[in-house]
């Protein structure tokens, strides 16, 4: 027997066993991580701009109690621009730690892969880990008083005695209420212009001052308008109505089919592949947070319910709702490339 015989089964015992050891304090370094989580500043990113929509008033009251409740502080970033895209695609390519979190709508994480196809900087399925839904958000078809249609049934009898003369307007093109407006206009069978704006205040400015016709809106920004009188809601475009607007009934309700399951949704996200438990400890928080009066009555007062998934139930919301958005795109032929 050689000399080399004998130290090959000796060198093998000693790097199986320098293996087993960096993997030993490798998990053991992991899960020190883990379980000293969080001990520095969280980030919470919003891809839109301050204050000017209902993610921004969530993702600012969630930050002011999340804190606490995780014993560190969470801090409100802005990054808007292409749809909530800027601002997602910063997440997703952010380190997997759980200091960097997402409060984002499904028009970012559903529609926008289908619109954006090969644009789209980052998969929403891949690159990011649903934590928990926030807020379900019902969209409706509002109108100014100065179109004297009452319903949606109305309104579609308004538009075919004047083919093309009435118009809809979106936030821009590819947002949920573009979506919506082309499906309305598919679902009823009119003819109706498309009018993008660049922001849904623009566009609720125009539709007050009679300009436009038509919008299919979240609840939180035409709220406050319904109330006063100054728009009019036609139909909800939702399975059921909304127990924070009992008095709107559905599109459904009014002959009109396929246009039940129409709607937003904010929720939190956190890059893909951060640790398990962090992602079931923000869940957990974001749950408690959920289910306070406090918590409850803010987003009731923006016209949104109260909705907490765990993050499988999100995930399978989120991956059911990208094909429904993907089938819609391609019938009605929306693109941003």
């Amino acid at each position: 027997m050689t000399v080399t015989s004998h130290i090959r089964p000796a060198l093998r015992r000693m790097l199986v066993g320098a293996s087993v050891l960096t993997a030993i304090c490798t998990t053991a370094h992991g899960a020190g991580s883990v379980a000293v989580w969080p001990n520095k500043v969280i980030k919470l990113i919003i891809p839109f701009p301050p204050g000017q929509t209902s993610s921004d008033v969530f993702g600012r009251a969630l930050a002011e109690k999340l804190g606490p409740a995780l014993g560190q502080t969470v801090v409100v970033e802005n990054r808007p621009g292409a749809g909530g895209t800027v601002g997602a695609d910063q997440v997703a390519k952010a380190p997997a730690d759980g200091y960097t979190l997402l409060l984002a709508a499904n028009g970012t994480i559903t529609i926008a892969p289908s619109v954006y196809g090969a644009k789209m900087p980052f998969d929403p399925q891949k690159d990011l880990q649903p934590v928990s839904l926030f807020a379900l958000v019902p969209y409706m078809l509002v109108a100014p008083p100065s179109v004297t249609a009452t319903t949606a049934q109305e309104f579609i009898s308004l538009a075919k005695a004047q083919p093309g003369i009435l118009n809809f307007v979106s936030s821009g093109n590819g947002t949920t209420p573009h979506l919506c407006g082309e499906w309305f206009k598919r679902q009823a069978g009119i003819d109706i212009m498309h009018v993008p704006y660049k922001g849904g205040s623009v566009a609720t400015a125009d539709l007050l001052a009679g300009r436009v016709h038509l919008y299919c809106a979240g609840g939180p920004s035409t709220f406050g308008y319904l109330k006063s009188g100054k728009l009019r809601a036609l139909g909800l475009t939702s399975a059921k109505r909304s127990p924070v607007l009992p008095n709107i009934p559905t599109l459904a309700e009014q002959g009109v089919r396929g246009m039940d399951d129409i709607n937003s949704w904010v929720g939190v996200f956190a890059p893909a592949k951060t640790p398990a438990p962090v992602v079931q400890r923000l869940y957990a928080e974001i749950a408690k947070i959920m289910a306070t009066p406090e918590m409850r009555e803010l987003v009731a007062g923006q016209a949104a319910e109260p909705m907490a998934l765990t993050p499988v139930q999100f995930a399978a919301r989120i991956k059911e709702e990208t094909a429904h958005w993907s089938r819609v795109v391609e019938t009605i032929g929306v693109s941003i490339n």
